[in-house]
């Protein structure tokens, strides 16, 4: 397969547990994308999918290598109907057992991971976009480096993309999952109140400004990994960097490629922004 005929990298964000049910603007853009993937050529074997949910052990990357995917309802004081949903799709062994092979030639920790299920950065958009699960899908976590500078969990999470970039040779499409602005401390603050929080547009803005940067793989990495750790709106974009790390390693799994925004939505403190890189 030649780099013409990559499978591209989709950035999204996943948004609350309620996308499962609710019927909103960035549930009919998950019903859209989904029928963008059923159509993509060559058809997709497997889906990877990063999500801000999961954090490995410091440095270390887990992956899941079950032949069939068990939920994790990773949420609290939802309706019970919520706690009854059900995705039924099967994991891929041998994709997971090649993510690992990747990350171990670039000298990247990881672990085999058996026992938690798919958590709802995973499922809960997946049951919107592929409502029947017939790609099998393989989730992967993220490091967990709390007590590193933002600058080289970003540089971190871009050499985990680059480590897994040839998949997109492979037919597996690769999702990082986060959600682009996420800052649920200061929800009630907002809430009620009709307006969006001052950082959101900002924010969202500089990840439109970084992805769209037209220039050598190696100077958009460096121009991502600046700006947005120097950003005077990280902190309140993202009090905690878990549900913003999986964009950087689609930055890494995307290399140069263009950067197209999908989708834009903003609720409160919230950005439901999505992109894709190398689409045709």
């Amino acid at each position: 397969m030649t780099h013409a005929d990559s499978l591209p990298v989709y950035a999204i964000s996943h948004a609350g547990p309620n996308q499962a049910v609710d019927e909103t603007v960035t549930s009919d853009f998950f019903a859209k994308l989904g029928q963008k993937w059923l159509s993509l050529e060559p058809a997709p074997k497997a889906i990877l999918v990063i999500s801000g949910h999961w954090e490995g052990a410091e440095g270390v990357i887990r992956v899941r290598t079950s032949e069939q995917n068990q939920l994790y309802y990773d949420f609290y004081n939802f309706p019970d109907h919520m706690y009854k949903l059900q995705y039924p799709s099967k994991g891929s062994p041998q994709l997971a057992a090649r993510v690992l092979e990747l990350l171990g030639q670039a000298n990247i920790p990881a672990e085999s991971e058996t026992k938690r299920g798919i958590d709802h950065g995973v499922w809960v958009p997946l049951l919107r976009i592929l409502p029947k699960p017939e790609i099998p899908i393989v989730q992967m976590s993220l490091a967990d480096l709390r007590g590193k500078s933002a600058e080289y969990a970003f540089e971190y999470h871009i050499r985990v993309g680059q480590a897994l970039k040839q998949l997109r040779q492979e037919n597996v499409l690769i999702v990082a999952s986060g959600t682009a602005v996420h800052n649920l401390r200061e929800l009630r603050t907002y809430m009620g109140t009709g307006r969006v929080a001052p950082f959101v547009k900002p924010f969202d803005d500089l990840l439109d400004h970084v992805v769209s940067i037209e220039t050598s793989e190696e100077d958009r990495h460096k121009a991502a990994v600046h700006d947005i750790a120097n950003s005077p709106h990280l902190n309140a974009a993202h009090p905690s960097l878990d549900h913003l790390l999986p964009f950087f390693v689609a930055f890494g799994a995307a290399g140069a490629d263009k950067s197209k925004k999908l989708h834009s939505n903003h609720i409160v403190t919230l950005s439901e922004s999505a992109w894709s890189f190398g689409e045709k």
